[in-house]
């Protein structure tokens, strides 16, 4: 083989890992959102891929949502009787149920991302 034809083997050869690097790498999206609701109303929407702890007012003071590797649980609830921390974890793989802070009159649970992906 010529010189040019190993350069553009070459080439070919590191764009291909490149392009298989970055589908391995970047963020996955589940599909789905978990969503906030208080009272009556979706006050907060978030990606369960993305580990971050998001603030909830309710009626009694509100709470902490945690979320960390793609799955969520209730944290610094200010309620009389902690049930909703005591649900535990939930995930997209096991969220039967949704968790329900009944003093704060907050729900949470898990729905199909409005943009499908």
């Amino acid at each position: 083989m010529k010189k040019k034809e190993w350069i553009i083997i070459a080439v070919l050869a590191a764009v291909s890992i490149a392009a298989i690097l970055y589908m391995r790498l970047r963020p996955k999206s589940s599909g789905y959102v978990v969503a906030v609701q208080h009272r009556m109303t979706i006050v907060k929407e978030f990606d369960p891929m993305v580990d971050a702890i998001y603030h909830i007012d309710g009626d009694v003071g509100g709470l902490d949502v945690e979320v960390k590797d793609g799955r969520w649980h209730v944290i610094n609830e200010h309620c009389p009787n902690h049930i909703c921390a005591q649900m535990g974890w939930m995930g997209v793989e096991d969220n039967l149920m949704p968790i329900t802070c009944l003093p704060n009159n907050v729900v949470i649970f898990l729905q199909e991302s409005p943009d499908g992906n």
